[in-house]
């Protein structure tokens, strides 16, 4: 299984990037309540932290893209 985060963006609202999972190319647009539901250690970021930590974020949260797109 291989997985790949590229273009990780915050636009404010929700972090918006893409991830490759078993080949597949899916765009994922994350808010800030997914984020902190399902993001182990930032289940209380600041806008701030999403934006710095952006590609962070997504691999913390590739098991639940994963479960949710593969």
């Amino acid at each position: 299984m291989s997985e790949e985060i590229s273009e990780v963006e915050w636009n404010g609202n929700a972090l918006v990037g893409w991830v490759t999972i078993n080949g597949a190319p899916i765009k994922v647009v994350l808010d800030r309540n997914t984020i902190h539901r399902h993001a182990p250690g930032f289940d209380d970021a600041l806008t701030w932290e999403i934006k710095r930590h952006g590609a962070a974020i997504v691999e913390r949260m590739m098991p639940f893209l994963r479960a949710t797109y593969g």
